[in-house]
């Protein structure tokens, strides 16, 4: 079941099943930056009793993969969250408020959307709670993915994005560093992140500056003059996580992924190579018995005009979005943001 909130500039809606938001496009125009979905037999094997991966969904007490006995009592990747049917709390106008247990991991979250009173912009506040009487390791990574028809080979990503690792070499970080926009690949090669200019299919997960108050990502589609953007506190966020997928050499798949981690292993693994901490940056958050926290982001869509090439900033003032293109004055969006 879809939830659909509009105004006069755009339109989101929500998928229960999973608690996606599944699309998210301007008023009189069609293109939705989040149609990305998987089939049911493209998800993890011990996944795929549950709803599927699709536009931006979100990762709650795990990125990535669940140790070995941890599958054997049933966990799936990414979080229970993902997969399962969210219950509507409320909704108005502007509004709408879901939440989910999941108690075999001990948590509850309440996500709460509010569309802008006047552009395309919505913002997300979630609150995540330990029920159980333990506390344990916690990670949230907010997982938008681009799929076609905004996302093509020219498809541009920008990003507020410092020092990084290519995640599959996590254990020697320092062997394998790059600075955005660029990834280290595994053969050596050097890959523009920006624009992928090398056919490979991976994650490269880079630090948000350290100096910075917010973090953020945009994506652009030239083709369809349209840019999509994500901003949220840094402190709440502190990882940016870039997934990219070919197929058939075609580019199919990209996530914009941020959130607490840059680190996409199990408990254990993390563990044995040590990758608690990467370049001083904490890769995993505790949640003590019966702690609620609460994080938020906020997310627009802007038609752009002929000269533009990408952006080179994004801030907040005053809860409205300030864009700083790579060519040209600053753009303000009336965004009316409450929580960044």
């Amino acid at each position: 079941m879809e939830i659909n909130l509009k105004n006069n500039e755009a339109s989101v809606s929500v998928d229960l099943n999973g608690g996606a938001i599944v699309d998210f496009h301007l008023s009189g125009h069609d293109v939705n930056p989040l149609s990305f979905r998987f089939l049911k037999d493209q998800m993890p094997e011990n996944n795929k009793s549950g709803a599927v991966y699709q536009g931006h969904f979100a990762c709650i007490g795990r990125w990535g993969e669940p140790s070995a006995g941890e599958i054997q009592a049933g966990h799936p990747n990414h979080g229970f969250s993902a997969i399962s049917l969210w219950r509507e709390v409320r909704r108005d106008d502007k509004t709408i408020t879901l939440d989910i247990t999941t108690a075999l991991e001990g948590l509850k979250t309440i996500k709460t959307l509010t569309i802008s009173d006047t552009a395309a912009a919505f913002e997300v506040t979630e609150k995540f709670k330990n029920t159980h009487t333990s506390g344990r390791l916690f990670n949230v990574v907010q997982h938008p993915t681009l799929a076609a028809p905004f996302l093509n080979k020219h498809t541009r990503v920008d990003s507020n994005a410092t020092q990084g690792i290519n995640y599959n070499f996590n254990k020697h970080p320092l062997e394998y560093a790059s600075q955005w926009p660029n990834g280290l690949c595994e053969d050596g090669r050097v890959i523009n992140l920006n624009v992928p200019d090398i056919i490979h299919d991976g994650v490269f997960s880079f630090i948000i500056d350290k100096t910075a108050e917010h973090g953020w990502v945009t994506a652009w589609s030239p083709e369809h003059s349209l840019l999509l953007g994500y901003v949220w506190k840094r402190e709440q966020y502190p990882w940016l996580d870039v997934w990219q997928h070919f197929a058939d050499g075609e580019l199919k798949y990209r996530g914009i992924e941020f959130g607490t981690t840059g680190v996409h292993k199990s408990v254990p693994d993390m563990l044995e190579c040590d990758a608690f901490k990467v370049y001083g940056e904490k890769t995993v958050s505790y949640l003590d018995a019966g702690e609620e926290v609460s994080r938020s982001y906020g997310a627009f869509l802007f038609k752009t005009g002929p000269d533009f090439t990408g952006v080179d900033g994004i801030s907040v003032k005053s809860g409205n979005v300030l864009i700083q293109p790579k060519l040209g004055e600053s753009i303000e969006l009336q965004t009316g943001f409450k929580a960044l």
